[in-house]
């Protein structure tokens, strides 16, 4: 067989960019979508799931607020999302940011950064995830606070 007649394995540069165009296509319409059913449709009048440890503990979990404080978000009410969930909104901007670095690693054809999360930040996250799950769940002042709530 000659030089001519081989076939490479490893697709070529164009290939690899039209396909992480498409994946990143993809997730912008996901998230496009999902974000304009939590803009179009209130939290309690849409499919959007209950929280099944808040059904069954009546405590806060920590995600406990978020759909409504992503509505409150999409809506311009930056207090009013603040007063749903604190952590999704303290932490948005950091996901945003990720995303954003993946979407653009998608579109010009790089993989997906795999690099190792550092052990320290997996923990640092876990311990403030849980940290604000017991705090917004306490019953003095000023945790009550922390728990989803409608402002005035």
């Amino acid at each position: 067989m000659g030089s001519s007649e081989r076939v490479s394995a490893a697709p070529m540069a164009s290939q690899v960019r039209v396909r992480g165009g498409l994946v990143a296509a993809a997730w912008l319409a996901l998230a496009g979508a999902l974000a304009a059913s939590i803009y179009l449709r209130p939290p309690g009048e849409a499919w959007y799931p209950s929280c099944a440890f808040h059904a069954l503990t009546g405590l806060h979990c920590s995600g406990c607020g978020t759909v409504r404080a992503l509505h409150a978000l999409l809506h311009g009410h930056f207090a009013q999302a603040w007063a749903w969930n604190a952590l999704t909104v303290s932490l948005l901007p950091f996901l945003a940011g990720w995303g954003v670095v993946q979407l653009w690693r998608a579109w010009s054809g790089r993989p997906a950064w795999g690099g190792r999360i550092p052990a320290w930040t997996i923990w640092t996250l876990l311990a403030i995830i849980v940290a604000f799950w017991i705090l917004r769940n306490l019953p003095f002042h000023p945790f009550p606070l922390l728990a989803p709530h409608r402002l005035l």
